[in-house]
């Protein structure tokens, strides 16, 4: 008989986003498919009896939750976990441990010292390290030292996880239709029957503050990730968020994907993620003829000695540069923000706020600093104390705030955060431009929704950790 395979979205008393070994309150209300879960979905169903549960999608609580799952039966379960709700996971799981049941996690909390971690948490079995890799299958098979899954069952300690780098990956199509919930919501698509897609891993970078650049770049083929966008048109889906940590890193095979979408007609209209230093005018074009409609830039600080300090990798006339292209082709742009790096202070987040304003970007997110496991910022975090080194929870959407400056305290922090996303918003003549500019009802309906909720998080009762 198969085994019966749980994967799982943990409930929350919030709207959290685990995803991608990243972790955060949702700032606006909006949730995408969990990816983690999609890109081991397509080989676990080829062997197993496989179910996926969002429990966060679907509002299920912790007490149904555990009810479906022990209706269920599963003989392992593969969880997301993630630092904004840590306790909270590992509570929930403990629950559903049994001595015949295997859980394994996937998550930002696990990336820096697996084996330590795990020993801390005896009802979790096993770390996944790389959600790309066949290693989870024989993980369910009961296989131990394997190269990319750390299990409390090894017999070696594996001499530590290999992160590829630039290396061509395979997966089976995601299993997609197993994620139904209706409440999955991303502000910058324009249809509600959207998919989340990944269409490599990792990053090639290695800004410091980022955990990204610690788990290696792997990329799909082109013709692997047809086969996803194929099933996801017959489907019915119209709307496509392409969480590539930076879309076009390599131009020859970003440019035939485009070619693919656009000649075998399949009417997406998509948003991204990108950065300045990779966009061409040639680039945008071909990305906007294969139904790209917006993209995702990371501008992070207005301190040219900041980009230089977190190995960022461009400069701020790369930057205005790479916004003016998108202008003039008419692509929406979503600019990112950090505020509270170590070397912050009140004046060099208001040339921050000004910088926002300057690109005329369509939408701005402004985030708090948070000192991730595995990164450099972490151990300068550590060194300056900053944080302590046991320091776990964290949200870089900044409903809380994990670390103080310098020279500005957390409750500063939270402060400059709110005032930029305020002094952003609120402009009259920004307003009319954002609603002049809506091309469909669903995307008026979640601009309104999305700025309600953007608000409401930044007034008094905001849970800021204060000094």
């Amino acid at each position: 008989m198969s085994l019966r395979v749980l994967l799982i979205n943990p409930p929350g008393d919030q709207v959290y986003i685990r995803d991608y070994y990243c972790s955060k309150f949702s700032k606006s209300n909006y949730l995408f498919h969990p990816v983690d879960l999609l890109m081991i979905s397509g080989r676990l169903a080829e062997r197993f009896e496989l179910h996926i549960l969002d429990a966060m999608a679907d509002r299920i609580g912790e007490a149904a939750a555990i009810a479906a799952i022990e209706t269920l039966a599963p003989d392992v379960i593969i969880a997301m976990i993630g630092a904004v709700a840590v306790d909270d996971d590992i509570a929930f799981l403990g629950r559903l441990h049994t001595p015949l049941r295997r859980i394994g996690v996937t998550g930002d909390v696990v990336l820096e010292n697996s084996r330590a971690w795990l020993d801390q948490h005896p009802a979790i079995d096993g770390v996944l390290l790389d959600f790309t890799s066949e290693d989870v299958v024989r993980y369910v098979d009961g296989a131990v030292d394997l190269p990319s899954v750390k299990s409390r069952r090894d017999r070696t300690e594996n001499g530590g996880f290999n992160r590829p780098v630039n290396r061509e990956y395979r997966i089976p199509v995601p299993r997609h239709e197993l994620l139904t919930s209706s409440n999955y919501r991303f502000p910058f698509v324009r249809q509600k029957a959207f998919a989340t897609v990944l269409t490599d891993y990792g990053c090639p970078y290695s800004c410091t503050f980022c955990n990204m650049s610690k788990i290696g770049y792997q990329f799909r083929p082109v013709d692997n990730v047809m086969a996803e966008l194929t099933m996801l048109k017959q489907l019915g889906k119209r709307e496509l968020f392409i969480i590539d940590q930076s879309f076009g890193v390599d131009s020859v095979r970003t440019l035939e994907l485009c070619r693919r979408m656009e000649e075998e007609h399949l009417g997406f209209g998509w948003a991204c993620f990108s950065r300045v230093d990779l966009l061409t005018d040639g680039l945008i074009a071909a990305m906007q003829r294969a139904g790209c409609h917006t993209i995702m830039l990371g501008v992070e600080t207005a301190s040219a000695d900041l980009l230089e300090t977190y190995r960022k990798g461009y400069t701020k006339e790369q930057v205005r540069a790479a916004f003016r292209l998108c202008r003039e082709r008419k692509i929406r742009t979503v600019a990112t923000f950090i505020i509270g790096l170590p070397e912050e202070t009140e004046a060099s987040a208001c040339d921050t706020m000004a910088f926002a304003q300057e690109l005329d970007c369509d939408y701005a997110s402004f985030n708090v600093a948070v000192p991730r496991m595995g990164t450099g910022l972490r151990q300068k975090a550590i060194r300056e104390c900053l944080i302590s080194p046991e320091l776990l929870s964290m949200d870089q959407a900044g409903a809380t705030v994990a670390m103080a400056t310098r020279h500005l305290t957390k409750q500063q922090v939270k402060k400059l955060r709110n005032r930029a996303t305020i002094e952003f918003y609120l402009r009259p003549a920004y307003l009319w431009r954002r609603l002049s500019g809506v091309t469909t009802w669903y995307e008026l309906m979640e601009h309104l929704s999305e700025g309600w909720h953007l608000m409401k998080g930044m007034w008094p009762g905001g849970s800021a950790d204060e000094e």
